[in-house]
């Protein structure tokens, strides 16, 4: 583990990895994890990743400031790469990408952060650990705590969705519902951690879910032959996928494993667009969402800790941002699964939202490799569904039911 350190993101203060710090002690900024890209560049090579026949997020192991014998996995990870034909041709592109991340162990791309946090609450002999989440984040650390024999405390919003807290739940976490905002579940969890002591694994404040994360990046430009596409998409909360992907992105080139960078494009909906509306204004911070309101609940994050890291990552990335509706979030849902059988949640569909956005106005070139990142899965969030799908019809077991069916179709359609 001597490869690995912990930095502070704005005095650059080091830290060893085996202490379990959430803040620079020296200036109370966040943290990050890091590595010695000298001593890794003679132990990783294309050729070493291509002859292991390990299909997860862990054939990056080199890479994952995590001792082999803590490993906590439920094969997290090398989630497919699927080109788009249907919708490709319906938007008029010729090269359309979606990564498939809702195929994850529990359902989102969460499980490749709580892989690794679990991994590190081992490492550190952790009795509990405890969490904030809107849902999927929740449900994967639970799931993986399960896995581990650890007792797993989450706090969510009240307006969380029951197939996620049903999910936690049945992994034998210890769920608390918060009657109030997204920061005032973070808030409980936070006391809790203070109070008892407990692995405090909130995706925003501890360092680790973003290696994790970063593991899209490696998974990518593998995927694409290590010549990564032009463009890619995440929908964008927290941040942790996004950042994460920034990160592993970075260490690639580094290691000398490709010759440029994606530009990643940040997706907000217009309820709650902290990132979003700061790039799009030209300012160097994101602007707090006083009353945050969206259908993609998972993207409901007024302030968020990482934000204006964020933002640097989408302008040193030559990025772009988009703000979406929640009409045009349900469109996409509505798109995804007509031409292309795709299942996704709200926040999920977002990407796709702002991708089909920024192609129609010009800032994404209909000739450009772009790569749309679906985050979750819409079995998580059934709920959403039942305000805009059409009721089925019900027929007797008679040919006279079955014909009436069908006139009253063709009639409608």
């Amino acid at each position: 583990m001597d490869t690995f350190l912990q930095k502070c993101l704005e005095c650059g203060r080091s830290f060893d990895v085996r202490e379990v710090i959430y803040r620079c002690p020296n200036c109370n900024s966040l943290t990050e994890i890091t590595f010695n890209i000298d001593a890794l560049k003679e132990k990783v090579s294309k050729t070493l990743f291509a002859k292991r026949n390990i299909y997860s997020m862990w054939r990056y192991v080199e890479l994952l400031p995590v001792s082999p014998e803590n490993i906590c996995s439920l094969g997290e990870g090398f989630t497919p790469t699927v080109k788009s034909k249907n919708l490709a041709e319906y938007l008029k592109v010729s090269k359309l990408n979606f990564k498939f991340e809702f195929l994850n162990p529990t359902g989102s791309f969460k499980d490749r952060g709580a892989s690794i946090l679990i991994s590190k609450a081992k490492e550190f002999k952790a009795k509990a650990v405890v969490i904030d989440s809107s849902g999927n984040a929740a449900a994967s650390l639970a799931s993986y705590a399960a896995r581990a024999n650890l007792q797993c405390y989450v706090f969510m919003p009240a307006y969380a969705s029951i197939g996620k807290v049903a999910q936690a739940i049945m992994s034998n976490a210890f769920v608390i519902k918060v009657d109030g905002t997204r920061k005032d579940t973070y808030e409980a969890a936070l006391m809790a951690y203070r109070e008892y002591g407990w692995y405090y694994c909130g995706f925003q404040l501890n360092p680790y879910p973003y290696e994790g994360n970063k593991t899209i990046g490696y998974e990518v430009c593998e995927q694409f032959n290590w010549n990564p596409p032009d463009w890619i998409v995440f929908p964008v909360g927290t941040g942790s996928a996004f950042l994460g992907c920034w990160k592993g992105l970075k260490e690639l080139y580094n290691l000398g494993l490709i010759v440029k960078i994606p530009s990643l494009v940040c997706i907000q909906p217009a309820g709650c667009a902290p990132i979003a509306k700061a790039y799009l204004k030209g300012l160097d911070n994101i602007v707090p969402v006083d009353i945050p309101k969206t259908i993609a609940e998972g993207l409901m994050i007024a302030s968020p800790l990482r934000g204006k890291y964020a933002l640097a990552a989408i302008k040193e990335s030559k990025g772009l941002a988009e703000i979406v509706s929640d009409d045009e979030i349900i469109e996409a849902m509505k798109l995804l699964a007509k031409y292309e059988g795709i299942f996704v949640e709200p926040s999920a569909a977002a990407s796709f939202a702002g991708v089909k956005k920024l192609i129609e106005s010009g800032k994404i070139g209909r000739d450009d490799n772009i790569l749309c990142i679906l985050t979750g899965s819409g079995l998580k969030t059934q709920e959403t569904y039942k305000s805009f799908i059409k009721e089925p019809i019900t027929i007797k077991p008679s040919i006279t039911s079955l014909r009436e069916a069908f006139e009253k179709e063709r009639e409608v359609g």
